[in-house]
């Protein structure tokens, strides 16, 4: 084991489950849609942009669901660190001496939860939001005109920096890749990781109880969209 506490060249790498394929759908589902929103966002047609962003909202909240009661890696406990830990991991990753956990990194962590709050933010205010032209948003009436214009400035504001979030979430796999050696984008496809042995303990929540906490999601704003 070397100091970032990878694997050196001689150790034996075994196969270990570290991501569940709840969280692996979410991640990817959250890119397509994303990317849908996006597009819809600059080219149409906005209906659709409304309801891709009402399955983010939906995605959102499931995913603090699943943060509560989800797999061991997938839960906010495990991974969520304060800004010191944040910022010796990243001294200590320029220096070679980090020591790598099985799950999400602190500085993953904190990108993960900068992300989270804001798509779910940019979600909600596009429920209040408005075009000028004949499209409202679903909750329009209990924001009124002058409050709705200001949250669709604010809507058009955040997806600036929702691109740059993103870019620099790419741009971290990058790194991880290039310089460090380390594939974080296979695992969150296969979710697996090679581990050197003996292999960590990873508790794995049964796939199906994401179905609830899904459904709960999409129940959360279906209701705000049709009852408030």
């Amino acid at each position: 084991m070397t100091k970032s506490g990878r694997p050196g060249a001689k150790a034996r790498l075994l196969p270990l489950k570290v991501w569940d394929l709840p969280t692996r759908l979410f991640h990817w589902v959250l890119v397509a849609l994303v990317a849908g929103a996006w597009y819809t966002g600059e080219n149409g047609p906005i209906e659709w942009h409304a309801r891709i962003g009402q399955a983010i909202l939906a995605l959102v909240i499931y995913r603090i669901i699943w943060g509560i009661i989800g797999s061991e890696t997938a839960r906010f406990w495990n991974f969520i660190r304060g800004p010191r830990t944040a910022w010796a991991y990243a001294k200590g990753m320029l220096t070679g001496q980090a020591t790598e956990p099985v799950g999400h990194n602190p500085l993953g962590a904190c990108m993960i939860v900068a992300l989270l709050v804001i798509l779910g933010t940019q979600a909600a205010l596009g429920l209040m939001s408005n075009d000028d032209i004949y499209f409202e948003g679903p909750l329009y009436n209990l924001a009124g005109k002058e409050l709705s214009d200001t949250l669709t400035g604010y809507h058009y504001l955040l997806f600036d920096i929702i691109l740059i979030a993103v870019g620099l979430h790419v741009a971290a796999a990058l790194f991880y890749l290039v310089f460090k050696k380390e594939n974080l984008i296979g695992p969150m496809i296969t979710g697996i990781k090679w581990w050197p042995a003996p292999l960590p303990r990873v508790r794995m929540t049964p796939a199906w109880i994401a179905l609830p906490a899904l459904g709960a999601g999409v129940a959360i704003v279906l209701a705000a969209v049709n009852f408030l």
